[in-house]
């Protein structure tokens, strides 16, 4: 195994940690990543949690190697006896052998490792289960199955080469490379060192370790050994004991898998967890949210606001012999069911019209832009399944933009002092337009009827009676042309507090329903690169 520290903290003490921060980054994943991948991680976690519930003093070393390499020999060997089947036809092993030192047979582990031959080796190394698999490269393809499963169960792995094919590209490209990140528990016994010339072994033995690091596995112990004259096998088994006594290699193992699983999490994300996520973007936001008012006829509503202010407001100032014509003209709110507040706002609706197809695309097309924006570090995947969630949202937010349109205040029942004011008034200089023409009116019957006059009082060179009428028609369609201009000031007043009011309501709507949930599936993704990134440490 590698003799240097491969992280900065001890990875069999931070594995419960791991396996914690591996369950969240899969579970974060699910749907979004190919489920092969999700699958792989799942199980992983299974086989760890089984792992750790079984036989914990134990520790399982395996020989594997390809076709000829001597792992049966290997194996004999190290176990003092002849258990394995030696012999030139190939494959020789069927099955996987195990060896167990210590009183415990490790029955339960045997049976979850799918090892149906087994022996007891006596004493030896306490807790000791040593292995010997069928070929990797065998042509049974039962056997390569075999093989490859205990490959990724196993706590330690003895990689069995032989001078001949120890640079093999099926047993570098498609064992030893993708297994770098388990050089912990990583150990590699080049075989048959008896048939090179004693000149040779130490160019062969650097180049088995160039290959080696070129795989990752810088660092890996490389023992020299021959089953057959016995040479380094003594000290190959000693160092055997002294990791199964160290009673860490099957946290060291999961540790590894663990990191390696992590990696190709983060291949099949495509990301790189060190790397910053994006937040959603408040110039889209507010692109969206202007989308959405549009849909919702917040424009409608605040013409409406303004065009039923004036109205009510000509039925307080206007002129009072006209002022009924007011009633004739429908309340603009009320044509849209808008002003009076139903008891549950849930079941409150307007008569606004449907948003049109083109504000409908504009609302669809502000959240496409909203999504691209704010998520262009997720993988491709991830996006769609994001896009197509907000995508999704787009009707219900138009639905609950009509509620909030309906039951907002709009102001309907609120009369500003200055219409009573200026209605009195109106009223006051009316009456005194009709007092003086019934005081011209009564002066015109006495002469009509040839009566004595009463001295008319007099204004300057104007009789009183005319100064009334004239007066208080003239001031009061004075007062008529300035509540008339009044009016409209403020009822572009009440339009903008009403029209600020819904646009509040639309930004609140527009949040909760699309930019919150988009929110969080970007914290989601972020926790996910998050996990990543601890582990990749």
């Amino acid at each position: 195994m590698s003799a240097r520290r491969r992280r900065q903290a001890d990875p069999a003490a931070a594995l419960p940690r791991d396996l914690s921060l591996l369950g969240e980054a899969v579970e974060l994943a699910d749907g979004h990543l190919p489920a092969d991948d999700v699958e792989a991680v799942r199980a992983l976690l299974a086989r760890a949690e089984e792992r750790q519930n079984l036989a914990t003093g134990r520790t399982v070393v395996a020989l594997l190697g390809a076709t000829g390499s001597g792992k049966s020999s290997l194996f004999n060997a190290l176990l003092g006896r002849e258990v394995a089947r030696v012999a030139a036809r190939r494959p020789t092993t069927h099955q996987p052998l195990a060896a167990v030192w210590g009183d415990d047979d490790a029955a339960d582990l045997l049976d979850w490792l799918g090892v149906p031959e087994r022996t007891l080796a006596g004493d030896g190394p306490g807790g000791l289960v040593l292995l010997d698999l069928p070929d990797i490269d065998s042509t049974v393809a039962d056997h390569r199955r075999v093989a490859a499963r205990m490959a990724g169960r196993v706590d330690v792995l003895v990689w069995v080469l032989d001078p001949q094919k120890y640079a093999d590209g099926i047993v570098h490209e498609d064992f030893l490379e993708p297994m770098a990140a388990h050089a912990d528990v990583t150990l590699v016994a080049l075989n048959q060192v008896d048939t090179l010339p004693a000149g040779e072994r130490a160019a062969v033995l650097a180049d088995l370790t160039r290959l080696l690091a070129r795989d990752g596995l810088d660092g890996v112990e490389v023992h020299a050994v021959s089953a057959r004259e016995g040479t380094g096998v003594p000290e190959l088994r000693e160092r055997i004991a002294a990791v199964a006594e160290g009673r860490r290699a099957a946290q060291l193992r999961l540790a590894a898998d663990v990191r390696t699983a992590a990696a190709e999490l983060a291949r099949a994300a495509e990301t790189d967890p060190a790397g910053a996520p994006a937040e959603v973007g408040d110039a889209a936001v507010a692109r969206l949210v202007g989308a959405a008012a549009k849909a919702a006829g917040v424009d409608a509503v605040r013409d409406a606001t303004r065009g039923s202010y004036v109205r009510a407001a000509r039925r307080h100032v206007g002129w009072p012999p006209v002022r009924w014509v007011a009633r004739l003209r429908p309340d603009p709110l009320k044509r849209l069911h808008l002003g009076a507040q139903a008891e549950d706002v849930r079941l409150a609706r307007t008569s606004l019209p449907g948003p049109t197809p083109v504000q409908e695309a504009a609302v669809r097309a502000a959240a496409h832009a909203l999504v691209a924006g704010g998520t262009t570090h997720l993988p491709g995947q991830w996006r769609a399944d994001v896009l197509e969630d907000v995508t999704a949202r787009i009707p219900a937010l138009v639905d609950s933009l009509d509620q909030r349109v309906a039951g907002a205040e709009l102001e309907q029942t609120r009369r500003p002092a200055w219409w009573r004011v200026l209605g009195v008034l109106q009223w006051l200089f009316l009456l005194t337009a009709i007092a003086g023409a019934a005081w011209l009116g009564v002066l015109a019957a006495l002469a009509y009827l040839r009566l004595p006059e009463p001295v008319t009082p007099t204004a300057g060179p104007l009789p009183w009676p005319t100064v009334l009428l004239g007066g208080g028609l003239v001031v009061g369609l004075v007062l008529t042309l300035v509540g008339s201009v009044a009016a409209r000031v403020g009822a572009r007043r009440r339009a903008r507090r009403v029209e600020r009011r819904l646009r509040e309501a639309v930004d609140q709507t527009v949040r909760e329903q699309v930019v919150g949930p988009l929110a969080e599936q970007l914290a989601e993704f972020s926790r996910f690169a998050g996990a990543l990134g601890e582990l990749s440490r």
